[in-house]
């Protein structure tokens, strides 16, 4: 692993470490390795006390915009600002836009990770084949997780959420409810959790 480069103001600490021992400056910059320029140059406290209050501003007037879109509002009343700077000032105030969490079909009881015994998680879902004709084939396929066992295997060139409906009806009607259903987000499966219970 690689030594840490010495930044500029590390480099001038130990300018002024030899000019306290007697050394030239012109001497103790060479020796360090900075500029002359850089050791005369003094970095000028930033006045953003001001730029900060018009961006809290604009922020509060338009709560679903970014930093960029402050940005050119700001260049617009005629601050001579880049968009680096209004993004770190942006950041700093903490006015990020948070995304909104995506919502979620909420069914009353959380589907556990893994089936814990025989009935307990029932997985449904398609799996896709094709003809020698070229023809799409759909395969719904409905498995007890604890046991693995193949419960219902459908095959056509559509289903709809009736469809599924039809089959899942026909298999609890011969082996009971499992205590949940695990299956994948496609229109043939949401139906308003296709009613079964």
């Amino acid at each position: 692993m690689g030594k840490k480069a010495i930044t500029p103001s590390e480099k001038r600490v130990l300018v002024q470490e030899l000019i306290t021992h007697q050394v030239k400056p012109v001497r103790a910059c060479f020796l360090v390795g900075l500029p002359k320029s850089s050791w005369h140059y003094r970095p000028k406290p930033r006045q953003d006390d001001e730029i900060r209050r018009r961006i809290r501003e604009l922020a509060g007037q338009h709560p679903r915009r970014g930093s960029r879109f402050i940005h050119v509002l700001l260049v617009k009343e005629g601050q001579r600002i880049n968009r680096k700077r209004v993004r770190r000032l942006w950041r700093e105030e903490q006015l990020t836009i948070k995304k909104k969490p995506s919502r979620k079909i909420r069914t009353g009881n959380t589907i556990p990770m893994t089936a814990e015994y025989p009935h307990h998680v029932w997985t449904y879902n398609f799996i896709f084949d094709q003809t020698f004709g070229g023809t799409t084939l759909k395969i719904l396929t409905l498995t007890d997780e604890f046991t693995r066992q193949s419960l219902a295997i459908r095959v056509a060139e559509a289903f709809t959420s009736i469809d599924v409906k039809a089959v899942l009806d026909e298999i609890i009607k011969e082996r009971g409810a499992p205590t949940f259903l695990r299956s994948d987000t496609g229109s043939e499966f949401i139906a308003r959790d296709l009613g079964i219970w």
